[in-house]
């Protein structure tokens, strides 16, 4: 076999246990944020389950906010700015936040499988 190829084999060989190195390296320092981010996944699948009931039973919804408004109308007014300020909020930034996450996703992606020798 030819030399050069033989050394690009060893340099290869010696960047994929260094690869592997640093990944070790990686999943060990990330850890702590594992379970930040599985208290989010949680948050977000309670919050598309919240909004999966709102679609099924809109009425219910609807009643309830009306007897809140009879209740407590200067606590559902207070809320209600809030909501709408934090869904402003959420539509001027969301597709901003939506396509850095996207792009994060896409760069932190599986590594593609190299060919083998």
């Amino acid at each position: 076999m030819d030399e050069r190829l033989i050394e690009l084999y060893v340099r290869r060989g010696r960047l994929r246990e260094r690869i592997g190195a640093q990944r070790v390296l990686l999943a060990r320092d990330l850890a702590p944020v594992a379970g930040a981010l599985g208290v989010a996944d949680q948050g977000v699948a309670w919050l598309r389950r919240a909004q999966a009931y709102v679609q099924q039973r809109p009425g219910v919804v609807a009643a309830v906010v009306v007897a809140l408004m009879v209740w407590r109308p200067r606590w559902m007014w207070r809320s209600l700015r809030w909501a709408w300020f934090g869904w402003r909020v959420w539509r001027g930034k969301g597709q901003q936040a939506r396509d850095l996450f996207r792009a994060m996703r896409r760069t932190a992606g599986p590594p593609s499988p190299s060919p083998s020798p």
